[in-house]
């Protein structure tokens, strides 16, 4: 666990305490899922790292095929679990379906950016593909500081929709040059 995962726990439970427990057991069957995903490709698990951008599970090469369904694997146990609990547990079910939604940006190496990079790969040039990829970070990028400036400036949502939308920008940035 890294300092800045300490650091996100605690300003998260700055706001709402129940809020921040919710997130951990969304983020703990959302890792769990992948975690099983790669058992049943019988991987082994080398490192996981939490820190403040995300999670990280270190494991040896993956096919495409298995990189897509292991990534696959912790955006669905969220959907599942927050349509499931959308009646009892509304908070949970909102916690874990956001989850869902960052994990599915099409941003590498968010969950939706493996599965797009595993399905280009597929069937593309890496070259080309790293052009798609790139251009789907700018996209996506550029879509979400338009939307979290609307929610700040004109919906008065406060500076967190900024901080998320630079940390996926951040994290997304570092990672540019893992792409290929």
């Amino acid at each position: 666990m890294t300092p800045g995962f300490v650091a996100a726990l605690c300003l998260l439970g700055w706001c709402d305490l129940r809020l921040c427990g919710l997130f951990l057991l969304a983020l703990a069957l959302h890792e769990a899922a992948h975690l099983t995903a790669l058992a049943l490709f019988r991987r082994p698990v080398l490192g996981l790292t939490l820190s403040a951008g995300g999670a990280k599970i270190e494991t040896e090469a993956l096919t495409l095929r298995q990189e897509a369904l292991s990534a696959a694997a912790g955006p669905l146990v969220n959907l599942l679990s927050g349509a499931l609990t959308l009646r009892w547990v509304p908070a949970f079910s909102a916690v874990s379906l956001g989850l869902a939604a960052v994990n599915l940006l099409p941003l590498y190496p968010l969950d939706g950016g493996r599965i797009l990079r595993a399905a280009l790969l597929s069937r593309l040039t890496p070259e080309r593909t790293e052009r798609i990829l790139r251009l789907a970070v700018w996209l996506t990028c550029s879509t979400l500081m338009v939307g979290a400036c609307w929610l700040t400036v004109w919906r008065q949502a406060g500076l967190w929709p900024i901080f998320t939308a630079l940390v996926l920008l951040c994290r997304a940035g570092n990672a540019a040059s893992e792409i290929i």
